[in-house]
C-alpha cells in the first residue's frame, strides 16, 4: 500500500502517524500523572481523617460514659481504681494528700474530683500516670491540673499537684 504513494505523501502519511502516536503517548501519560496526584492527595486526606477518626471515637466513647452514668460513680471506685495504677508506677509511697471533692454541676452531671500531691516524684513517673488516665482510659476520668515545682536545684524531683475529676450523669429519681 505504502509502495503507491509517492516520497511526499510516505511522509506525511509517516509524519501524521508519529504525530498520534505521540499524542496518545502524552495523554495517557497526562491521564496517569492526574490520577497518581489524585491518589497522593487521597492519601494524604486519609491520613488526616485517620487521626480525626480516633478523636472522634475517643470522644465518643467518654460522652457514652457519661450517658450511661460513667463508670465511676462512686469516690471510692475511682480511689481503688487510683491506687492501682499508683502502685504500678511505684507512686503510692510518694503520695503526701489525697482528697476528694463532689460537685452537681447544672443539675444534671455530678463531678467528683480528686486532689493529689506528691512530693519527690520523677516527672516521667508523673506523666506516665497521666497517660493511663487520659489516653488508657484506666480510669473514666480527665485530668484537669497538672502543677510542679522543683524543690531542689541540684536534683531532678519534683512536686507535684494533680486533680482528676470523673463526671457522671445523675439519675432523674435523685
Amino acid at each position: 500500500m505504502f509502495d503507491r504513494l509517492n516520497e511526499r505523501e510516505r511522509v506525511l502519511v509517516f509524519g501524521l502517524i508519529g504525530f498520534v502516536s505521540l499524542l496518545g503517548i502524552y495523554t495517557i501519560v497526562t491521564l496517569l500523572s492526574d490520577l497518581r496526584s489524585r491518589l497522593s492527595d487521597e492519601i494524604f486526606e486519609t491520613r488526616s481523617q485517620a487521626g480525626e477518626l480516633d478523636r472522634v471515637i475517643r470522644e465518643y466513647n467518654y460522652l457514652r460514659g457519661l450517658q450511661s452514668g460513667g463508670s465511676e460513680e462512686d469516690v471510692s471506685v475511682m480511689y481503688s481504681k487510683l491506687d492501682q495504677i499508683l502502685v504500678r508506677y511505684n507512686l503510692k509511697d510518694k503520695v503526701q494528700t489525697m482528697k476528694d471533692t463532689s460537685n452537681v454541676i447544672q443539675k444534671d452531671y455530678n463531678k467528683i474530683t480528686i486532689d493529689v500531691s506528691f512530693r519527690s516524684v520523677l516527672l516521667q513517673d508523673i506523666i506516665k500516670l497521666i497517660y493511663d488516665i487520659e489516653k488508657n482510659k484506666q480510669i473514666q476520668a480527665k485530668v484537669d491540673l497538672l502543677s510542679f515545682r522543683k524543690p531542689f536545684a541540684e536534683k531532678e524531683i519534683y512536686d507535684v499537684n494533680l486533680k482528676v475529676s470523673s463526671y457522671s450523669r445523675l439519675s432523674k429519681g435523685k
